[in-house]
């Protein structure tokens, strides 16, 4: 549209109430309320709630509100907390258990005096790290077999190669990608579960390989891809994954990733027909 510089009629409001409200929140919250701190409450927090006491609700939207909005983190003892909360310390340690052993929180000293706590997601996500960060968090973490699983950050699941063909770049982007699984339950109730994908972006594929994996058109979005060799993080060595060619409209980004990964990982998912193409017939090898 050609911008002609003529000015527009100021727009009233339509619900004066509710519009006026919303511009009065946003503009109290903005950078210049230092005062202001954004609770973020997932609102998964909701399944939890009838497994826990009022003074464990407390005490998380305490720590909701006191945590850094890029970290989750915050660092206040019990002492400040129990005078905040008008109780006791025992409490504050009772309640801390309950929200610990439900998985909403995560406390940690790492040697120093106070602990730092923090608050844990209840939402599935993506997160982009290096091959290099990636083995070290599977080596650290002990979460290289499916049969090993961290309270914090669940249960090793799988390992998937990625081929995503992005129309709307023109490209075949490689990805590497960590599958965990993180249940809270109250004895045999689940009561939610997270799913993390820790992914890495690889090394550009030979471009013979690549530019035929361009010009494949399969009968699918989704094809299974017979891809040749190991994967290596650190000193660990997997035999077995999964890999998929995957056609996506977008670029590639964290939440493509996520989206991708969210409907290839469902235990529902039936793969029976899908289509398998081998990277070897396809004329070369990986350099």
């Amino acid at each position: 549209m050609i911008d002609l510089g003529l000015k527009q009629k100021e727009t009233l409001f339509q619900d004066t109430e509710s519009e006026l409200l919303s511009e009065f929140y946003s503009k109290s919250t903005g950078q210049s309320n230092k005062e202001f701190r954004f609770a973020k409450v997932d609102s998964n927090f909701v399944n939890f709630l009838p497994h826990l006491n009022d003074g464990a609700v407390k005490l998380y939207l305490y720590y909701a509100v006191a945590a850094k909005n890029d970290t989750g983190a915050s660092w206040h003892g019990v002492d400040t907390i129990s005078k905040k909360l008008d109780t006791t310390g025992r409490s504050i340690g009772n309640w801390n258990r309950q929200l610990e052993d439900l998985g909403l929180i995560f406390r940690t000293s790492n040697g120093k005096k106070s602990k730092t706590t923090f608050v844990l997601p209840l939402t599935s996500f993506a997160v982009k790290m290096s091959e290099q960060r990636i083995a070290q968090v599977l080596t650290e973490l002990r979460l290289s077999e499916s049969n090993e699983s961290s309270r914090i950050f669940g249960k090793f699941q799988s390992i998937t190669k990625l081929y995503v063909k992005s129309q709307a770049q023109e490209t075949i982007t490689s990805i590497l990608c960590i599958h965990l699984n993180r249940v809270s339950t109250k004895g045999t109730t689940v009561i939610n579960s997270v799913d993390t994908y820790i992914f890495a972006v690889l090394p550009p594929l030979n471009e013979d390989v690549a530019q035929k994996l361009f010009e494949y058109e399969g009968k699918g979005k989704v094809t299974i891809v017979d891809d040749e060799g190991n994967i290596t993080l650190g000193k660990k060595t997997f035999d077995s994954f999964n890999c998929f060619l995957v056609c996506v409209p977008s670029k590639v980004d964290r939440a493509t990733i996520y989206d991708i990964m969210s409907q290839l990982t469902k235990s529902s998912v039936d793969f029976s027909d899908v289509e398998h193409i081998s990277i070897q017939d396809l004329g070369g090898k990986n350099d």
